[in-house]
């Protein structure tokens, strides 16, 4: 993992600007470290390989939602009510999020290949969000979770990322997050 470093953080951001505008096929280390302004040998440094800059960049996105839907989602509401909120959030967040969509509609191999394991892969989206959010939908009331709360916290963000990478649906947001929420309460 990166250290929190100036260098560091800005490496993030410029790699996920990037992302947004060209993509993962072409993300170099020395183009994340042209646009943060610092030399191609610290972007080494920090993350290794360019598999070590996809998941740092992905664990710092993931990060950022999850903060963002800890301000946003009133996490002291009942679980139903947590998960639904969380769903929506999600689904919400992501739409707008440029480099993901710039993948969903340029790169979806990159999505699909980051959401599934892979021997020897240091990033597993799923799992990823999963762990982060399990805290988060645990704080609902975990006794009412049908689920433990990891495994339905991974209903939630299965779901999420379905609904967000195909994006036509007979089913509306809400209707999507209210499912979510009666699959994994009691």
């Amino acid at each position: 993992m990166t250290s929190s470093t100036r260098s560091s953080d800005e490496l993030l951001e410029a790699a996920v600007a990037l992302i947004a505008e060209s993509g993962l096929d072409g993300l170099t280390h020395g183009a994340v470290a042209a646009r943060a302004g610092v030399s191609r040998a610290t972007a080494y440094r920090e993350f290794g390989d360019k598999d070590g800059l996809v998941s740092a960049v992905g664990r710092h996105e993931v990060a950022k939602m999850v903060a963002a839907a800890f301000v946003a989602i009133d996490i002291t509401a009942g679980a139903a009510e947590v998960v639904r909120a969380a769903t929506l959030f999600a689904l919400n967040y992501l739409r707008g999020h440029r480099a993901f969509n710039y993948l969903r509609m340029h790169e979806p191999g990159w999505l699909l290949t980051l959401a599934i394991a892979h021997e020897g892969t240091r990033l597993n989206l799923v799992e990823t969000v999963a762990a982060f959010a399990e805290p988060f939908v645990a704080a609902g009331d975990e006794a009412a979770l049908a689920l433990p709360p990891r495994r339905a916290a991974e209903v939630v963000v299965r779901t999420v990322l379905s609904h967000a990478l195909i994006q036509d649906s007979a089913l509306g947001d809400e209707e999507v997050a209210r499912t979510v929420a009666r699959a994994v309460t009691r």
